[in-house]
């Protein structure tokens, strides 16, 4: 497989999305590239499908989720399903559900996040619980967008259940901790639990983020971020922090056969550049897409080059199977 090193700046992609880009998203193009920019981060909380929620008959888990229709029968374009990050939740990709709008989109609530149960499985038992949900509304196989911790879920779904996994696409993310199972929890998430008992929900919401993002970034995409990291529960951080802590994907990344993309953003701060070499190293036949001028959340920084990377990748997927 031909391996793609491609950095996408907005201002060189214009040509390709004239015709792409949703009504809501032209209507507020920035001058020098296409970060989609919202009056209100309220326009889109508001247009975020309503929650819904799963029960594995077999483990008795209660997983939320949301998903805007059902699968179209026959449909040229899969289903995507989101997996979110350990500052977010299904509400995350709001500006996914506003743009991807003729095909199914599903985001799902990891543990403890949203009003899925919580669960200390580890990370290849939620896995099982996120594989169970998606046959219950996908026939067939999806393509599973994964964004930092829901990128190491990802790793290990497209392992453990390659017959639900079109494509995979890996969002600023990482191999994970790789610490002794049974150790404690990360100073870390440690602290974020501490702060998340003592600080208001819009206090720790802008901690969050402001952790996360570097630079200048659009106010109404400031608060939409802070608004969805300060509804995070001390069970996330928790459930979370302990199956990323003793996470290493190295053993399931050769058992991935599904085609995979791997996104970095070009000012990421939190996944480090050693930590995305080492996942690139272990999926060499990935095709990379570096995000300019974008950090830690370019599916919202930065969302129309987000969701052209998501579309351009998947043209190249659909044609290879065409050609097969």
């Amino acid at each position: 497989m031909i391996f793609w090193s491609t950095i996408l700046h907005p201002e060189e992609i214009l040509c390709y999305t004239a015709t792409n880009l949703s009504t809501h998203e032209s209507q507020y193009a920035f001058k020098f590239g296409l970060k989609f920019h919202m009056r209100s981060y309220q326009q889109l909380i508001d247009f975020l499908p309503p929650l819904s929620s799963f029960r594995n008959e077999a483990s008795g888990m209660i997983t939320s989720f949301r998903v805007n229709q059902p699968q179209i029968e026959n449909s040229e374009r899969p289903a995507l399903v989101f997996l979110h990050g350990f500052n977010g939740s299904s509400k995350s990709w709001a500006c996914q559900f506003s743009h991807f709008t003729s095909q199914t989109v599903i985001a799902i609530d990891a543990p403890g996040f949203g009003e899925s149960q919580i669960f200390d499985g580890g990370m290849v038992a939620i896995a099982d619980e996120v594989a169970a949900l998606i046959s219950s509304l996908v026939k067939g196989k999806a393509v599973i967008i994964g964004h930092s911790m829901g990128g190491m879920l990802a790793q290990v779904l497209g392992a453990t259940h390659p017959d639900i996994c079109q494509a995979i696409i890996l969002s600023c993310t990482h191999k994970g901790r790789a610490q002794p199972v049974g150790s404690p929890l990360r100073a870390a998430e440690q602290e974020r639990i501490r702060e998340r008992e003592v600080m208001d929900d819009a206090s720790y919401g802008a901690l969050r983020v402001g952790k996360m993002l570097s630079g200048k970034i659009d106010p109404q995409i400031m608060a939409f971020l802070a608004a969805v990291a300060g509804e995070i529960r001390v069970e996330g951080i928790r459930c979370g922090g302990f199956a990323m802590q003793y996470l290493d994907t190295s053993p399931f990344l050769d058992k991935i056969t599904a085609p995979v993309a791997i996104f970095n953003g070009a000012d990421d701060l939190v996944v480090k550049p050693d930590a995305a070499a080492a996942l690139k190293a272990g999926l060499p036949q990935a095709h990379h897409w570096l995000l300019a001028d974008v950090g830690h959340a370019p599916y919202c920084e930065d969302s129309a080059s987000f969701n052209i990377a998501i579309e351009a990748f998947l043209d190249k997927v659909l044609a290879d199977c065409l050609v097969k």
